[in-house]
């Protein structure tokens, strides 16, 4: 298969939910888990895209699932989907904060700018959000596409590594 999107899931409970998303698109995907990608790295060549999942963990805690850098080697689109989007803001030197409490539901964004991954979606649409961190402060050289009505970040992106996040899960029914 030369264009399989790898999900390395990182404990969500809407991993495989992304998988069928996807499938039902008729792409080819595969689902690894964050600690068993390590011999992917052998033949990348059939890899044309990189989804990181979601996760119950907090970025900052010790103990918690890490980002292997070796996927920015790739050379290829990466998403990162709330806790994905974490661990890519973590990795290029962006701020995370924990929230006095998880945001879980319905909510409301506002795309902000020129978005190559929201191209298409209304400028105030609904969204669903499963989360306790948030980024504080986007990594330098990503441009901040989206935000929360309470002027939370809710996407960000570097057009030119190919690095997309978003902290709202897209393959949940409510996000519209």
């Amino acid at each position: 298969m030369s264009d399989t999107i790898l999900i390395i899931d990182y404990g969500s409970q809407y991993t495989q939910l992304i998988a069928r998303k996807i499938r039902e698109q008729n792409i080819y995907c595969v689902v690894k888990p964050y600690n068993k990608i390590h011999s992917l790295f052998t033949n990348t060549s059939n890899i044309a895209g990189i989804i990181l999942s979601g996760g119950p963990n907090s970025v900052e805690e010790k103990n918690s699932p890490k980002f292997n850098k070796k996927i920015l080697n790739l050379d290829i689109p990466i998403l990162g989907i709330c806790y994905g989007m974490q661990l890519l803001c973590k990795e290029f030197k962006g701020k995370i904060g924990q929230s006095k409490s998880r945001e879980y539901g319905h909510a409301v964004v506002s795309i902000k700018n020129n978005s190559n991954i929201l191209k298409g979606v209304i400028k105030n649409t609904q969204v669903w959000m499963s989360h306790g961190d948030h980024i504080e402060e986007s990594p330098k050289g990503f441009i901040v596409t989206s935000v929360s009505k309470n002027n939370v970040i809710s996407s960000i992106e570097n057009k030119s590594k190919k690095i997309f996040g978003l902290q709202f899960h897209p393959e949940v029914y409510h996000t519209i």
